[in-house]
């Protein structure tokens, strides 16, 4: 059940190697001490290439072949919690225990902090026998709960509710190959429904930011508004709600780049960030995009990845969506 990044804005879909996907957490108190005591090193484009390759090996059970690729990966800079953590459970499914634990370590140090998928996670039941894993997983279960701390608990808690109920349909259709009229039905249905419950809660209380609902719930609600593509207006008036959470440290860049071109898309206006992709002749592209010659600068203000890693994520996902 492995965790890659997240190509849900894009695609309007969920996507995730085996299991769910939560929210992009904050990095760990243990992982801004280790980046503050020294510069993080840049990834090479070999080592960006060997990461991707690797998560496509992965993808496709191969993890003898992409375990070599990702501790090539991790040697040329690509230092990050999806990475480290594909690549623990790798070595754990090749019998390579230590190594994985290893993997794990810097994933959590990396700041991964899903507790529930660790914990339930198929592929690292080997590495579970060893000491030093139970620290691990303890680690990211005290990172995990401070996700959670919210003045409205009970906010907090609808608001993943209804997350999980989009991310469960989008699943479904995935699974169904996008052929399934009733889940079709059904996930404008939690579309709908959601839009129109959200407009409520800003209403009553503005944008749910990360002191009323926590980080992952806000994560939740921007989630939502994604979605709403069936009110345009709704999205353009929360917008400038989300760009004044995230110069008050109560919003994502990554999420406010989201949503700024899935409003310029839906309103018929080139995007800026190139999150919005179609296929085109049997490959992934961006929408109309305004400016192209420098998007990967304004990604990478926001902590997005390049252009072409992107587009390289939505190719190898879209091959494990065809796979039988």
């Amino acid at each position: 059940m492995r965790r890659i990044i997240v190509l849900l804005a894009a695609l309007n879909l969920v996507a995730c190697a085996h299991g769910g996907v939560t929210p992009e957490a904050a990095p760990s108190e243990a992982a801004t001490a280790s980046k503050a005591k020294a510069p993080r090193p840049v990834a090479t484009p070999e080592a960006r290439k060997a990461a991707a390759e690797a998560d496509g090996l992965t993808m496709r059970g191969d993890n003898a072949g992409a375990l070599p690729l990702y501790r090539s990966a991790w040697a040329g800079g690509v230092r990050n919690k999806n990475t480290a953590y594909n690549a623990a459970c790798a070595a754990a499914l090749q019998g390579e225990r230590e190594e994985a634990l290893t993997w794990l370590e810097r994933a959590v140090e990396e700041g991964f902090d899903d507790a529930k998928h660790l914990t339930g996670d198929p592929d690292l039941a080997s590495a579970r026998e060893l000491p030093g894993y139970a620290a691990l997983e303890q680690r990211v279960i005290t990172a995990e709960a401070k996700l959670y701390e919210a003045a409205d608990p009970a906010l907090r808690d609808e608001l993943l509710k209804r997350m999980e109920e989009d991310q469960a349909v989008r699943r479904a259709l995935i699974e169904a190959n996008f052929q399934d009229a009733a889940i079709s039905a059904r996930m404008r249905e939690i579309d709908e429904s959601n839009t129109a419950w959200l407009k409520g809660v800003i209403a009553k209380h503005g944008w749910p930011g990360i002191a009323l609902v926590g980080k992952r719930a806000t994560s939740a609600a921007w989630l939502l508004v994604q979605h709403a593509d069936r009110d345009v207006a709704f999205q353009s008036e929360v917008l400038p709600m989300l760009e004044q959470a995230v110069v008050r440290g109560e919003g994502s860049a990554k999420e406010l780049a989201y949503l700024t071109d899935r409003v310029l898309v839906n309103t018929g206006k080139p995007q800026r960030y190139a999150t919005q992709l179609e296929e085109v002749n049997g490959k992934m592209v961006p929408k109309a995009l305004e400016d192209p010659e420098t998007v990967n600068a304004r990604r990478a203000a926001v902590g997005l990845d390049s252009l072409e890693e992107y587009l390289a994520l939505a190719e190898r996902m879209k091959a494990a969506r065809s796979q039988p």
